[in-house]
């Protein structure tokens, strides 16, 4: 259960649960300054931040955006449970040294049916980013 003691948006799960769910999981290292994923990738894989900081940024008009900066304990790409096309709207690149927990598209569907108060949760964080978006772009 390591992998997973950390992450906020579990924590409503007891040992049992969040040990199952580890079995779907991988551990993901990042060097500061690796790219994790890039803006219009397919996606199928939400990724849980375990340590360090990633950063989110957009290219346009030949400059790049920073839109936010995921800290460890939350969640990324956490939007490609809900679209269909799985496009990635963003670009991703490790701030520091960082530490990812994946979760592909199997283990994020067998979460959210278990657990659908993570859904509401995950619902939350999105509208916050939205909002913060809506002010930078």
């Amino acid at each position: 259960m390591w992998m997973l003691d950390n992450i906020r948006i579990l924590r409503d799960l007891d040992k049992k649960e969040l040990s199952n769910l580890e079995l779907l999981c991988q551990e993901r290292f990042l060097k500061a300054g690796e790219i994790l994923f890039r803006e219009w990738d397919e996606s199928s894989t939400m990724y849980l931040l375990s340590k360090w900081k990633i950063e989110i940024f957009i290219n346009k008009d030949n400059k790049e955006i920073i839109l936010w900066e995921v800290k460890a304990e939350n969640i990324l790409w956490e939007m490609s449970i809900f679209w269909e096309k799985h496009k990635r709207m963003a670009s991703a690149r490790a701030k520091e040294d960082s530490v990812v927990i994946v979760l592909l598209e199997f283990a994020i569907k067998e979460l959210v049916s278990k657990y659908p108060e993570i859904l509401e949760k995950i619902k939350r964080i999105i509208e916050e980013r939205n909002n913060q978006n809506k002010k930078i772009i």
